[in-house]
């Protein structure tokens, strides 16, 4: 069977959604044996400004890799240019029509499935109307953007007036799909005291409307009746359960892949529309023990139909899972309740016994697998309870307090294992964020070795827990913000790879972006889902890497990208500085070091070290420096008998001297003729002078060794101060001391040097 690779565009969310909607369309296509290429949008997390640019370069990406073919969420690429259909449509023109199965928009010229929002709205409202007897109902819309949005609440309106119901113009306001909008239920509220019920157009508004309701004491099923929309897996553990329309986004994603499949396979279009149901549960008032009466039943039946039952533990406990998990839990699942059954038949044999139903060991090792992140444990808790109280209702009075506690350590076991997922989740985000962050800093620890620096950003991934990695880079970075024709290279030059926890850094010759899933895709044994996404820094495209899974998130995977964008944006600046500065150091030294250094002793001159003062002085606030200016003595005789190549002889060794005791860390300076000045951090007043005798030591060694016809020797006067907060320049009247004490010294010791004359 050939192996198709089926690529999905990935509208990145905080929202549940998309998120979904790339579950379930990653679920089919593991099961079936295909393999899912996920294309990252990567828009910043922050913001959605210039969202139309970075979704431009996902859909020339997935147009240039030889994928079989690419689902295209119209409506989620709707939501983030802010509602504009136009725009999200017009990037279909990168994506070849024949390839691209686009989902929630009807498109001419390609195959298209969309939904139907009506039946389940209708069913809804139907529900809340007829079975109910609620007239004052209220309605919470999404954007008016929203097709979906439009669709619902053209039903609300519909029914309402099909039924003679007078809908008052504040019994309808729009909120917001990702449930930010308490503002708007709270303005709801005040303005409609009366409602009987709200119904929402998605579950996360419902969520929403839940916490005010609760704020606000008003019981949720017995004061006000709540409705939903998508079927949310946290829907059926709301307390109460959300009633909800089931039209599933994980679904969606499942009937977008199996759709994809039959394109690959030359097959006719088999499913265009996926259909909406009303699910009733209690948040309208409904029976709140249906779950209890339904395993009640079950007990009256013999045997017992434990398969059954297992069954009720699957479908509450299973959230947004493939077949195959699917079969891995259900092992684990008949294992548990085994030994739950076993449990209570030994309590029934032996009353009194302290037997537990669900011990703490068992429950966590059913919720620590590996697929651990496709259960509920709420849902199972749910039904786990349910099964309690029916054995309560059912079980003689002497049993009652055995099974009350059982019900009693249920819930505190749940409540230990979620707090602690939670924690665990907070701490494992944590930690991906840091290491995350700290990319660049670690790729720019080797600036200079390129290769280490990728190798590090790799040996990072890993840390993050990616297993298969593969980075490339773009021959130049491509400017695509404001560029709509920009030409993306078919060429990629492959720079490292992270396979099974080992890194390679890359000396492989280019590879051609149309070939790239053969690079990659072929070696991530095992794996059923490849990320694909531009590696970007700021509005430039850096490169594209390629990751398996794992186990980062959504904005983990986001942040992975930009870090390392940035990474390699910043490596590309330093090489290109560090190569501009080579070439212009060839021509402009001189001019350089003429600026700030003194051209014949190789010392600062006058600017230079005034600039170095201030930054010392900056830097050190509290500390004790010294300013110290020096006169090489007799420089004007040796000019005049000597000469001045002589005369220039001896300011050079003087310098050489002067810079062999004047610490690193200071600045030294002539300032022209014979004069020369230093700033010293020191302790004290001690250290200044026994620099000054270092200095001399070494000119009286170097006099008595020496045959030039000229002795060295200087004539100094210093000045401590203590450096102030915030001193960034050295005081003018500072040097006026130390040059005026120089002048008095060599006043006082007037004097002589003898130089001989060619003798």
């Amino acid at each position: 069977m050939r192996r198709y690779r089926i690529g999905l565009l990935a509208v990145h969310s905080a929202i549940d959604y998309p998120h979904s909607l790339r579950m379930g369309v990653k679920n089919t296509i593991e099961e079936a044996g295909h393999t899912l290429v996920t294309i990252a949008e990567l828009i910043p997390y922050h913001t959605l400004q210039n969202a139309e640019a970075y979704l431009r370069v996902a859909c020339m990406i997935a147009s240039r890799m030889d994928l079989d073919a690419i689902i295209y969420p119209a409506g989620c690429v709707t939501a983030y240019l802010r509602g504009d259909s136009d725009a999200a449509l017009a990037l279909l023109q990168f994506l070849d029509p024949s390839k691209t199965l686009v989902l929630e928009r009807d498109v001419a010229g390609h195959r298209c499935i969309t939904k139907d929002n009506a039946p389940g709205m209708h069913e809804c409202m139907r529900h809340l109307i007829e079975d109910c007897g609620f007239t004052r109902i209220a309605f919470v819309s999404g954007p008016a953007s929203s097709r979906g949005a439009q669709e619902r609440e053209a039903v609300y309106f519909e029914q309402m007036q099909a039924h003679g119901i007078e809908v008052p113009k504040s019994f309808f306001t729009r909120g917001d799909f990702g449930g930010d909008c308490a503002d708007v239920i709270e303005q709801l509220l005040d303005d409609n005291p009366n409602l009987e019920a709200i119904a929402c157009a998605c579950d996360l508004i419902a969520y929403t409307t839940y916490d005010v309701l609760n704020r606000r004491g008003i019981a949720v099923g017995e004061d006000i009746a709540v409705t939903g929309f998508d079927d949310h897996p946290r829907s059926a553990h709301m307390d109460p359960p959300l009633s909800t329309v089931r039209m599933t986004s994980y679904d969606y994603g499942c009937m977008a892949a199996r759709e994809a499949l039959r394109m690959c396979a030359g097959l006719p279009q088999g499913e265009s529309v996926i259909s909406s149901r009303f699910v009733a549960r209690n948040s309208c008032g409904e029976d709140a023990h249906g779950g209890v009466e339904r395993i009640r039943s079950m007990f009256k039946q013999e045997p017992f139909p434990e398969d059954e039952f297992v069954s009720i533990m699957m479908e509450s406990t299973l959230s947004m899972a493939g077949p195959r998990v699917t079969r891995h839990f259900r092992k684990h699942m008949e294992s548990f309740f085994a030994k739950v059954r076993a449990a209570y038949v030994h309590h029934r044999d032996n009353p009194g016994s302290d037997d537990l139903l669900f011990s703490s060991q068992d429950l966590a090792a059913l919720f620590q697998q590996d697929y651990a992140a496709s259960l509920s444990l709420e849902g199972f808790h749910t039904v786990a309870i349910n099964l309690l109280e029916a054995l309560l209702e059912e079980s003689p009075a002497e049993d009652a307090t055995w099974i009350i506690q059982q019900i009693s350590h249920l819930h505190l076991r749940v409540a230990r294992l979620l707090n602690g997922a939670a924690q665990a989740d907070v701490i494992n985000r944590d930690k991906r964020e840091w290491i995350t962050f700290h990319t660049v800093d670690d790729a720019l620890r080797e600036d200079r070795n390129p290769t280490k620096a990728h190798a590090l950003i790799l040996q990072e991934f890993g840390r993050m827990g990616i297993r298969e990695a593969d980075l490339f880079l773009l021959p130049e970075p491509l400017e695509f913000m404001d560029s709509h024709g920009f030409a993306l290279s078919d060429k990629l030059r492959p720079i490292g790879r992270l396979s099974n926890g080992n890194v390679e850094t890359a000396d492989a010759d280019e590879v051609l972006l149309p070939r790239l899933l053969d690079t990659i895709v072929s070696r991530y044994e095992g794996e059923t889902e490849c990320i694909v996404g531009g590696v970007m820094a700021g509005s430039e495209l850096m490169g594209i890497a390629a990751i398996n899974s794992g186990a980062l998130s959504d904005h983990d995977q986001l942040m992975v990208y930009l870090n390392v964008g940035f990474a390699f944006k910043h490596l590309q600046m330093i090489a290109t500085e560090r190569e501009m500065n080579e070439v212009l150091s060839q021509n402009n030294l001189l001019l350089a070091r003429q600026s700030s250094h003194d051209e014949m002793t190789g010392l600062l001159n006058r600017r230079g070290f005034m600039r170095k003062a201030g930054n010392m002085l900056s830097v050190n606030p509290g500390r004790t420096a010294a300013v110290v200016y020096l006169d090489l003595d007799g420089l004007k005789t040796i000019n005049d008998t000597l000469g001045h190549d002589v005369g220039d002889d001896a300011i050079r060794e003087t310098a050489q001297i002067l810079g062999r005791y004047v610490p690193e860390q200071g600045a030294l300076s002539r300032l022209g003729g014979d004069e020369f000045v230093a700033l010293v951090l020191v302790d004290g007043l001690e250290q200044v002078d026994e620099m000054l005798r270092s200095v001399q030591n070494a000119m009286d060694a170097r006099n008595a060794a020496n045959t030039t016809p000229y002795e060295l020797s200087i004539s100094s006067g210093s000045c401590v101060f203590a450096v102030e907060e915030g001193m960034t320049e050295l005081p003018a009247s500072l040097m006026a001391q130390a040059d005026e004490r120089l002048y008095k010294m060599k006043r006082r010791r007037k004097a002589s040097r003898r130089y001989v004359d060619g003798q």
